[in-house]
């Protein structure tokens, strides 16, 4: 079956005050990752009250066909539009939705069935995370012509099917007003650069980052030393004051601060750092479970490493054949630009999300 995809984006953001579609999770706005991540439906159409009060969308579009009918409106007519069999549908206020978890969905339809829609683990039905046959276009035309817009409504008169989102409930949080945007779980993102030493880790990062700055990715860099590093400079006031005892040591100016403390990294002082970041790079940490880009250098005299988990790609004068890559990517040293859009290409689709950082 054919299925589509349609963001609705029709609404009038009454309680946000501003349009809902074009706010941010990190560098992204929610539309553009909700296209990005559900790229590879067959179609994918937003839906809108008008096209000429959108300019800022470009992406295809579709017109409500009935004025103030709300999101079932906004449905029939994504229906009646598309070349589509079926609509996979979602509110644009739903940043955390998942492909993955779409296709769960998808599995639970079937000939025997119009739609299937969900229902979070606080018992709240969401009949607007569903997907919807062209075969329900009768009855939401009905509900339109007598004025009942409430969604359940119309599902209880289709053949349909519940998905119980159970632990993935947390996807399906709607931000509707500032507070709600304010509590936004936002997932961290992050990748490692990973390899041998002197493979060019760290030349590889240093060239990443303004690059990744132009594409309005805001970055920060871990890397864990296995030895005991000096902390500071020898001989400044902040150095001799840790020296002779502080247990932590902070230096700032106008633009920025540093502080060193006798304590290992915690997660809660990591997710404090990375608060106002977009993603994290990570120097090394070959043993984690976190995507990676491998560095591989001729003149390391080092192959690839055997056991490496989830790697994306190879940043390697090797040829592809050489390296046994299969799915992984393969760009070379110099190619600064090309590995800068693969990562932010990475970013915009989900493919860094993390929910826990552990290192």
């Amino acid at each position: 079956m054919n299925i589509g995809c349609l963001i609705l984006s029709g609404g009038k953001s009454t309680r946000m005050g501003r349009e809902k579609a074009m706010l941010h999770i990190g560098a992204v706005r929610f539309l553009d990752k909700l296209v990005y991540e559900f790229s590879s439906f067959s179609e994918i159409l937003i839906s809108v009250d008008k096209k000429e009060r959108h300019p800022q969308i470009h992406y295809p579009m579709v017109e409500d066909v009935w004025e103030n009918a709300g999101p079932l409106g906004g449905l029939l007519s994504g229906l009646l539009k598309t070349r589509a069999d079926a609509l996979f549908v979602l509110p644009c206020d739903v940043p955390l939705f998942s492909m993955s978890l779409a296709k769960k969905l998808m599995a639970m339809l079937s000939e025997d069935v119009d739609c299937v829609i969900s229902k979070t683990e606080d018992g709240r039905w969401q009949p607007f995370c569903g997907i919807y046959k062209k075969s329900c276009i009768p009855v939401l035309e009905e509900a339109i012509a007598c004025g009942q817009l409430k969604m359940m409504n119309s599902v209880e008169k289709l053949r349909h099917r519940v998905f119980f989102a159970g632990e993935e409930s947390w996807r399906y949080q709607n931000v509707n007003t500032p507070a709600d945007y304010q509590t936004l779980h936002q997932p961290q993102h992050i990748i490692a650069i990973s390899g041998y030493k002197n493979s060019g880790k760290t030349t590889l990062i240093e060239h990443l980052i303004p690059l990744l700055l132009e594409r309005g990715i805001r970055v920060m860099t871990v890397k864990h030393d296995g030895h005991s590093y000096i902390p500071d400079v020898p001989g400044t006031d902040s150095y001799r004051f840790f020296m002779a005892g502080a247990k932590t040591s902070l230096i700032f100016d106008s633009e920025k601060f540093s502080v060193t403390t006798r304590e290992g990294l915690s997660r809660q002082n990591l997710a404090t750092f990375a608060r106002d970041v977009d993603l994290i790079l990570l120097e090394g940490f070959k043993w984690t479970n976190y995507k990676k880009i491998e560095v591989v250098r001729r003149a390391t005299k080092r192959e690839p490493i055997a056991q490496l988990t989830n790697r994306l790609a190879f940043v390697s004068d090797w040829s592809k054949e050489e390296l046994s890559a299969k799915e992984e990517e393969v760009f070379l040293p110099n190619d600064i630009e090309s590995i800068a859009d693969f990562i932010t290409r990475e970013y915009k689709m989900g493919h860094l999300e993390e929910e826990d950082i552990k290192l």
